[in-house]
């Protein structure tokens, strides 16, 4: 085995297991306090908004765990269509970084206002890749419909 293709097993099977540990990751939440205030070594932390620090971590793993299955998604996506992945990460992020600000009442309200001008950006620029595409594959099914002609012709011709 080449030590390349090795690389590419760890890599992998660190991404497996990391995939495999994420649904689990959500139960963390469940470990801090069910009070406003938590000490871990010499750092406290207030959870203003939300009724809980558990509630807030919570609501922090309900957005990171989607957010980095998406990241994953996006970066191993083979796909012509993977920048469509980016919308849904948009909108996590949007989603996480209002769960960190303690001060917004409604977190969940408007991140798709927000997210609406990525959306349309990605999304013209999918519908120009598609165009490009399009013609491409249009031209592979006419060259292929070509040779078989040239094909049979020959077969014809050597009859």
């Amino acid at each position: 085995m080449k030590k390349q293709d090795s690389s590419h097993l760890l890599t992998g099977s660190l991404i497996i297991a990391f995939m495999l540990f994420i649904p689990y990751a959500f139960y963390l939440y469940k470990n801090f306090p069910d009070e406003k205030t938590y000490e871990f070594f010499n750092l406290t932390f207030t959870s203003n908004y939300f009724e809980s620090v558990r509630y807030f971590m919570y609501n922090i793993f309900s957005k990171l765990i989607p957010l980095s299955l998406l990241l994953i998604w996006f970066t191993t996506c083979k796909h012509w269509w993977f920048h469509a992945i980016a919308i849904p990460i948009s909108v996590y992020i949007f989603q996480f970084i209002s769960v960190i600000n303690d001060d917004t009442k409604y977190y969940d309200e408007y991140e798709f206002v927000y997210s609406l001008p990525i959306t349309i950006i990605i999304l013209a620029i999918l519908y120009f890749i598609r165009s490009k595409i399009g013609i491409y594959i249009k031209a592979k099914d006419i060259k292929k419909e070509m040779d078989e002609q040239m094909n049979k012709a020959f077969v014809k011709k050597g009859e």
